[in-house]
């Protein structure tokens, strides 16, 4: 008895610090997700450049919370959806007067380049698709006026780029859910260059962990930096 009261204290702590868990589709926040996948790669005052990873969990949750859609339709969705990564890309130069010159997708095409760097630190050239369904289209211009909504003509102005995320063994090119990184070079029409970078695991994904003095624990950490107490994982 006297060693069963010892023990639950500290089972009591542990599931209260929570180990790793992934949240379900219907339980993602899609504002936290797209502010940690929203990355701005603006470098000055005279020209703008965001660019945005769109994973498959964010469909799966804006899908999951459509309260709209049939069940055959967000199955169809699903599907259509289920291999493959989308990024957008916005650039363009600010001039002293007048509107933004945002660059066209040809220009964007022939200058980006993607990489994606695996668990080991191994880098790999990651290339979109030429061309992809009517679906996937459809797809991605229905979430076009809800981001108009909140940066708007940004969002008017971004070009998808669509890749695989599925490779021959089956399993993710670009998971989300491990460490790894997404890397972005874009060009500008002066011709300079620069990068930007998006560190993995997600911490949106995850349902949050805390660490003993109750402040939360990002997903990436392993101890807890106040403490020093190793995180459940």
């Amino acid at each position: 008895m006297i060693r069963t009261a010892a023990i639950l204290p500290a089972l009591m702590l542990a599931f209260s610090l929570g180990a790793l868990e992934k949240k379900p589709p219907e339980k993602i926040d899609l504002d936290q997700l797209t502010e940690e996948t929203l990355l701005d790669a603006s470098r000055s005052k005279d020209h703008i450049a965001f660019v945005w990873y769109i994973p498959t969990e964010y469909w799966n949750a804006v899908i999951s919370q459509n309260h709209e859609m049939g069940q055959l339709e967000k199955v169809r969705a699903k599907l259509t959806m289920n291999t493959l990564t989308v990024i957008a890309v916005v650039q363009g130069d600010i001039p002293p007067t007048g509107p933004v010159h945002y660059y066209e997708k040809l220009f964007l095409q022939d200058n980006l380049k993607f990489t994606r760097i695996d668990e080991q630190g191994n880098t790999h050239e990651y290339v979109p698709y030429k061309a992809y369904s009517g679906e996937v289209k459809s797809l991605l211009e229905s979430i076009v006026p809800a981001i108009g909504a909140s940066v708007g003509t940004l969002g008017d102005n971004l070009q998808f780029f669509v890749f695989n995320d599925q490779g021959d063994n089956g399993e993710r090119i670009l998971d989300p859910y491990k460490p790894g990184a997404l890397e972005v070079e874009l060009t500008r029409k002066n011709s300079r260059k620069f990068k930007v970078k998006l560190e993995f695991p997600l911490n949106s994904l995850y349902v949050p962990r805390s660490c003993p003095n109750g402040k939360p624990a990002h997903v990436s950490w392993k101890y807890c930096p106040w403490t020093g107490k190793k995180l459940p994982e």
